[in-house]
């Protein structure tokens, strides 16, 4: 195992070459310089600068949006990591999607290739889905009528000789919340009337919900906008959102990667008074582990890189040829590895923070010490991200922030007692796939406060299996909600090592 000793001295021998490194490089350029101007071949490279507008929900073309402050929710409990469900997007007989080549503008994040989808109506009458444990979806493809004030969304199938159908769409990436908003499907028969249009569309929409455990960042990504990004991204920004259960503040503060699903206006659905007719409706978000991707179950073959590309393209982040901030800085021999500490509220804290610091200063970084909250200003707190090769804390989700990171950057990921069986599903194999390295540190018993509070020989030191199996909810009250951290930073020199090296 390294030293605090070595890792300073490896970071001041980098260091050292950099200076060197720097003075040759500024008497080469000074020589190349000089045999340009001489020859007048010198050109400057002009400034690109992107905005991005942020989006409002609607109620109607003409009502103004309505603005909201975020609450300042605390860490909710997650549940257990769903292990590898089927995703199941079929969409029965009630149409086909084509894949075409999009019209207008294309993504030039993730793969490059993005597939616009567009519906041929089927024969028959099943339009939703319901197989799948983790979401219900339904896609409607001809005539599909949306009446927001009652929830409702009517097929009207070309034939009509069999019986009409319905169905209660859960209409977000988690079924199983009983509160999640539901939407009411009805293809209709022979005998039922359809609703006069009263706003014709000839782009697709995508009906869904928010709500939930929304307000906690880990399941805003998760449950809302990566199942977004699988529903809504092979569009191409040509689609429109009608969204349920709505939450202005959600709407605010990820205004870029909601401009960079959609250029039309975002409809407040229980407000809205119209009945829209679209020829392609989508009622629910498609989903396949919690913070993950499954390429085998998209017809784009997305990945968790395709995503992590696209939310730094949506925030105009550098591109994913420039290398993490220490190794593209090569101007700056000063530089230090430069790590966010994610400091925890009220749950999971560090009770020895002062030697945190004082221990990773003694290991060569430079600390930016950030408190992410739901009121933040997201916009500029994921450019102070972007500038960090690495992100530091307790397992929790102010760690989601790691998909702001550029591709190598690192999670150094801190495991309380008791929960080592989930770690990984939810922040270390998320990171690996988005092409991030992970460093994973469990603490032991005596780094948790839990010894003191109960002692060695108690069920919850002595055996956290058993505390396991007894249920989710004593999981959360042990392990999530009544432990904090007292972090050995001679134990955790060895990870700490191991992030230096991933960062040179």
């Amino acid at each position: 195992m390294g030293s605090p000793k070595a890792a300073r001295s490896m970071v001041k021998q980098r260091i050292c070459r950099r200076r060197f490194g720097a003075l040759f490089a500024a008497a080469l350029v000074a020589a190349v310089l000089a045999v340009f101007v001489f020859s007048d071949l010198f050109a400057q490279d002009p400034n690109a600068s992107s905005q991005f507008n942020a989006l409002r929900p609607v109620r109607d073309a003409s009502e103004p949006a309505e603005t909201g402050k975020s609450p300042n929710k605390e860490d909710l409990a997650t549940a257990t990591s769903d292990q590898e469900l089927d995703a199941g997007n079929s969409v029965g007989e009630g149409g086909t999607a084509k894949a075409v080549p999009a019209q207008g503008e294309r993504s030039t994040g993730g793969s490059g290739l993005v597939q616009y989808s567009r519906c041929t109506p089927g024969t028959g009458t099943t339009i939703c889905d319901l197989s799948n444990q983790r979401y219900d979806i339904c896609e409607l493809c001809g005539d599909a009528r949306t009446i927001g004030h009652s929830s409702t969304v009517i097929y009207v199938p070309q034939s009509r000789t069999s019986n009409g159908e319905e169905w209660s769409i859960p209409a977000q990436s988690r079924k199983s919340l009983p509160w999640i908003k539901k939407v009411t499907v009805k293809s209709l028969n022979a005998s039922q009337l359809e609703p006069s249009c009263t706003s014709r569309h000839a782009i697709p929409a995508i009906v869904f919900a928010l709500g939930g455990f929304t307000g906690n960042i880990w399941h805003d990504v998760s449950d809302v906008l990566l199942p977004l990004f699988l529903t809504a991204h092979q569009f191409d920004r040509d689609v429109q959102l009608l969204i349920t259960n709505n939450k202005p503040w959600f709407i605010k503060k990820y205004a870029a990667i909601f401009h960079r699903l959609t250029k039309h206006h975002i409809i407040d659905f229980d407000a809205d008074n119209q009945v829209r007719c679209y020829p392609h409706v989508i009622v629910g978000l498609r989903s396949h582990r919690d913070l993950g991707i499954d390429p085998n179950s998209t017809p784009q073959n997305y990945t968790m890189v395709d995503f992590h590309l696209f939310v730094r393209e949506s925030y105009g982040l550098p591109a994913p040829e420039v290398d993490i901030p220490y190794r593209a800085d090569k101007d700056d021999p000063e530089r230090k590895p430069r790590i966010m500490l994610i400091d925890r509220g009220k749950t999971r804290r560090f009770m020895n923070a002062p030697d945190v610091l004082q221990g990773l200063d003694w290991f060569g970084f430079e600390v930016v010490k950030a408190d992410p909250r739901i009121d933040s200003n997201l916009d500029e707190f994921v450019r102070l991200v972007d500038s960090c090769d690495a992100i530091m804390g307790v397992h929790g989700a102010g760690l989601t922030n790691m998909m702001f990171l550029r591709s190598g950057a690192v999670l150094v990921h801190i495991v309380p007692y008791g929960i080592e069986f989930m770690a990984d599903g939810l922040y270390g194999a998320p990171a690996r796939d988005m092409g991030l390295r992970h460093v994973q540190y469990s603490i032991s018993p005596d780094e948790s406060t839990l010894l003191e509070k109960y002692g060695w020989n108690h069920t919850v030191i002595k055996d956290p299996e058993a505390i396991r199996k007894s249920g989710w909810e004593k999981v959360g009250e042990f392990y999530m909600s009544a432990q904090d951290i007292v972090l050995n930073m001679t134990r955790f020199g060895s990870s700490l090592l191991k992030a230096i090296e991933f960062i040179m």
